[in-house]
């Protein structure tokens, strides 16, 4: 029973956590690199400086953590993890490794995230929290390709 249910929260971890990387999980709907986008860094009124470290920051970090081929990550990870559900004995240790991946990659977004915020000042904080919750409220309303919304609440008819 222990067993059975280590898998399944290990098995939820996985999928949960590499959905959210393929774009179809819950996450900010504007990443940080946002903040080089001229409309952003204009209605933050980002000075060269801020520009100029933002930039950095973010060069950094694509080049430790390269983004590659999403979908082709997100199939190779549901491969292995389908693998692993296949086997007569659950391997742990793969089940661990495959979910650390993700941790750390998630956890050095924290922290890019973390250190954008330190280059903007209080006010350009609460300006960015702004724009950010109307782009979220934008995008739960918004209707997809097919005309069907795409989140929030159901239209009434």
């Amino acid at each position: 029973m222990k067993k059975t249910l280590t898998t399944l929260a290990l098995t939820s971890a996985l999928v949960l956590t590499t959905a959210a990387y393929a774009g179809n999980g819950p996450r900010d709907m504007m990443g940080p690199a946002a903040l080089l986008n001229d409309r952003v860094a204009e209605r933050l009124a980002l000075t060269d400086d801020q520009q100029v470290r933002i930039s950095e920051l973010i060069e950094l970090h694509r080049s430790q953590y390269p983004q590659g081929d999403a979908k082709e990550a997100f199939a190779q990870k549901r491969e292995a993890m389908d693998a692993l559900m296949t086997e007569p004995e659950f391997d742990e240790s793969a089940a661990r490794a495959l979910l650390s991946e993700d941790t750390e990659r998630r956890l050095a977004g924290m922290k890019l995230r973390h250190d954008l915020a330190q280059v903007l000042t209080d006010g350009q904080r609460e300006k960015l929290e702004k724009i950010r919750e109307r782009q979220h409220k934008k995008g739960r309303n918004s209707k997809g390709r097919d005309g069907e919304r795409r989140g929030g609440k159901p239209e009434r008819y």
